[in-house]
């Protein structure tokens, strides 16, 4: 009875089990890569020592140059270059201490730039022109109607004129601006009776007052010289009263030098 059991589970044994787990999927491994050897072949090239040492000494390939020293005129330029642009800085701060951070644009301040730098030219021609003697305001006038007096401003000759008799003339119809012209021309041959002055009728009014050595001289001369540009060349108008109080300065002058 025990032997068929026993041979029964011997055989149940050897059979392996009746359950088991369900089998994984087999990873396929990839395809081995096959590497082609490079057959081309390596030619090995040089530099052309000789193209090289041509290039080395051609000043045109050598970026590494030293730089020269600044000469006294470069240093100038660059002074005036900070002074140009420390001005202009200054004027960006006045005008923002005056209008607040107003933006006026590049252009508008480019504009005030360009008529401030011809404002600038014009002055510092004008100061040379009359260092040199140089009477512009004459030379503009010229080309512009004048009225017809008796004297030619072109043909006086002061050594020529009575002017004693010319000023009263002119008071006579009350043509003042001639009378003051007179004043001023007498006061020239004063001077030129004097030895104060060279006088030559190309000069201008500031070759003459140059020319003065003494202090006063030269002070109450520039005073009459500037009543008469007032008059002659500003087309100051002048009346009796005006005129009395010019023709008072003259006096002054003409006393001083009797």
């Amino acid at each position: 009875m025990f032997k068929p059991a026993f041979i029964f589970l011997m055989m149940l044994m050897l059979s392996g089990p009746v359950f088991s787990s369900p089998k994984k999927p087999l990873v396929k491994l990839p395809s081995p890569i096959h590497f082609v050897t490079d057959s081309s072949k390596i030619y090995l090239r040089h530099f052309d020592s000789t193209a090289m040492a041509k290039y080395r000494h051609d000043p045109a390939f050598n970026y590494t140059a030293d730089k020269q020293a600044n000469t006294w005129w470069d240093r100038f330029w660059q002074w005036v270059w900070d002074v140009w642009t420390g001005f202009w800085n200054w004027i960006g701060r006045l005008l923002a201490r005056l209008f607040g951070h107003v933006h006026l644009g590049r252009s508008a301040f480019s504009a005030m730039k360009v008529v401030l730098l011809l404002l600038a030219v014009t002055l510092i021609v004008f100061i040379i022109s009359r260092l040199a003697g140089i009477d512009l305001l004459r030379s503009i006038r010229k080309n512009q109607p004048v009225d017809q007096v008796p004297y030619s401003e072109s043909l006086e000759n002061i050594h020529q004129i009575n002017f004693d008799e010319a000023i009263e003339n002119a008071l006579t119809v009350k043509d003042y601006r001639l009378a003051v012209r007179l004043l001023y021309l007498r006061s020239l041959k004063q001077l030129s009776d004097a030895n104060l002055i060279n006088w030559r009728i190309e000069k201008t009014n500031s070759a003459y007052l140059n020319e003065l050595t003494d202090v006063e001289q030269r002070r109450r001369f520039s005073i009459v010289t500037r009543q008469f540009e007032y008059v002659w060349y500003g087309d100051f108008p002048v009346d009796g009263q005006s005129f009395n109080s010019i023709n008072s300065f003259f006096q002054e002058f003409k006393q001083a030098l009797s």
